[in-house]
């Protein structure tokens, strides 16, 4: 039974060994890259891909040598195995145990510490989608499926935007922490407040949450309190 939980970690400024230089390890180069990371290849060949890529750094070298490896993961904060032989990845955990990195094994879901998951944006909204090694076919399909369905949900990507105004404004207007978590959740079921944003009204939809956040602070509204799911 897998203990993993799903996280977003920043990655700007951190360093990432990939292991391979062939189609798994250039994909990852490209994911870490583009999150701000500086991006170490060990390979005894690279795609020509990843010879194009700039602001990577390219070290030719056997990952099956002990010294090249610890030296190489002495210098990162992830290491991830992009090569099919598993044949190393027992000497790449107990050195990156040592040396206090994280590892993602490509080659082995069961082993590996980190997933890397298939993932989405849209207007904001992040998710990942993993199957554990199951299957990377139906996570890619699950991942394009919730990409599709954001895509033509209006009503979500308003209520985002509604209460990403909602938020700010308390936080700007120094609404106390446990009067906030109220109007999130009291705010975001209100009727009205809901049929403005499904009707793509969210100017007034904000006009409405300020109202509303001011006549409570005021003594003026009541609220549902069975529909705050967190206490304080």
């Amino acid at each position: 039974m897998s203990l993993r939980i799903p996280l977003y970690i920043e990655f700007k400024g951190k360093n990432v060994l990939v292991i391979g230089g062939g189609g798994v390890g250039t994909s990852r180069v490209r994911k870490f890259l583009n999150a701000g990371a500086n991006v170490r290849v060990l390979s005894l060949d690279f795609s020509d891909e990843l010879r194009r890529i700039e602001g990577i750094e390219l070290v030719m070298g056997d990952a099956r040598d002990a010294d090249v490896l610890e030296k190489n993961i002495m210098w990162c904060d992830l290491v991830t195995v992009a090569i099919p032989d598993i044949g190393i990845n027992d000497t790449v955990i107990e050195l990156a145990r040592k040396h206090k990195a994280l590892v993602n094994l490509a080659n082995d879901a069961d082993k590996t510490e980190v997933v890397v998951p298939f993932d989405g944006e849209v207007d904001g909204i992040r998710f990942a989608v993993t199957t554990e090694g199951k299957s990377g076919v139906v996570a890619r399909a699950v991942r394009d499926k919730f990409l599709k369905l954001l895509q033509e949900d209006e009503e979500v990507l308003n209520l985002l935007k509604a209460m990403d105004f909602l938020k700010k404004y308390m936080k700007e207007n120094n609404v106390p922490v446990n009067v906030r978590m109220k109007m999130y959740f009291a705010v975001s079921s209100d009727e009205h407040f809901r049929k403005l944003v499904r009707d793509g009204r969210v100017e007034e939809a904000k006009d409405f949450a300020v109202k509303f956040i001011e006549e409570y602070m005021e003594g003026r509204r009541e609220i549902d309190e069975s529909v705050v799911r967190i206490k304080f």
